[in-house]
């Protein structure tokens, strides 16, 4: 078992750190006409901070040397996409995602090549826009995109802390927490907006810290595609309804959830099923 001192650390650095930057920055988001885009931003890269500091480079020489950029890259990108017409969106979320995924996978090259590093991009890029598209195309439900969001940033968090990567673990882990905090600011009489832009950002984020743990910690591509169904659950829901001429409930939130939930629950049932199997645990 971790010692306490180990353990409190863990806590400071992916859940103290990114909650009150992300609180602080919501709080400040009327005088500074802010809101969750910089809230997810900031919360992440101070958490990078607390955790890679000792490590991190300015110019990047590793993979996770980059996500402090990507972080800053990827809130200045969704904003713009976002902000542009709806016709150009899809093209610009996909021309963004293959930017974020060559960037993670460029450290890649002199051990997979060119070819299967053309590959991973492509296909990394183009779901990372899939699913940033999917979160623009649902309706929005006031704390139903962050709560979703969270939840498996959340598991994808823990499941790596379990499996393969500490640092990446505690990366998703501080970017589910920033995401719990814009959700609890979203409910009646605190609300702050959590606009499609902030969904574009965790999207981002959380998709250059899945690729990092695939390309480089040996996440599984069979979790990976666990994770990617669990962010799709709540745009399928939503296109079952439709299909049946229906329209969402207000509550269709809890099934949603329950749908994204399942995925992230296998994922980690199936990273500890591993572990034991290895005699990690």
């Amino acid at each position: 078992m971790p010692e306490n001192s180990l353990v409190l650390q863990l806590l400071c650095q992916s859940a103290l750190v990114p909650a009150l930057v992300a609180l602080a920055v919501l709080a400040a988001s009327r005088a500074l006409r802010l809101n969750a885009v910089a809230a997810v931003a900031a919360a992440f890269i101070a958490s990078y901070a607390a955790t890679l500091h000792a490590q991190w480079s300015l110019v990047p020489h590793v993979a996770l040397d980059w996500m402090p950029w990507i972080a800053v890259g990827a809130a200045g990108a969704a904003l713009a996409v976002e902000r542009s017409s709806g016709a150009a969106r899809p093209a610009l979320r996909l021309v963004v995602g293959l930017v974020i995924a060559a960037v993670v996978a460029s450290g890649a090259l002199a051990s997979l090549g060119v070819a299967k590093t053309a590959v991973a991009v492509v296909v990394a890029g183009a779901v990372i826009a899939a699913v940033w598209s999917a979160f623009g195309a649902a309706p929005e439900g006031g704390a139903r995109h962050p709560l979703l969001l969270a939840v498996v940033a959340g598991g994808t968090g823990l499941a790596l802390m379990l499996d393969s990567s500490q640092q990446i673990g505690q990366l998703s882990g501080a970017l589910a927490v920033a995401l719990g905090v814009c959700m609890l600011v979203n409910l009646p009489r605190t609300r702050v907006a959590f606009p499609p832009a902030a969904s574009g950002v965790a999207v981002l984020l959380l998709g250059a810290l899945i690729l990092n743990a695939y390309l480089y910690a040996g996440f599984s591509l069979g979790y990976v595609v666990l994770l990617v169904i669990a962010l799709l659950a709540d745009s399928l829901l939503a296109a079952g309804v439709r299909l049946r001429g229906r329209t969402l409930h207000p509550t269709s939130w809890i099934p949603a959830a329950v749908l994204t939930v399942i995925p992230v629950a296998a994922t980690i049932a199936m990273v500890l099923k591993a572990a034991q199997e290895h005699g990690g645990y």
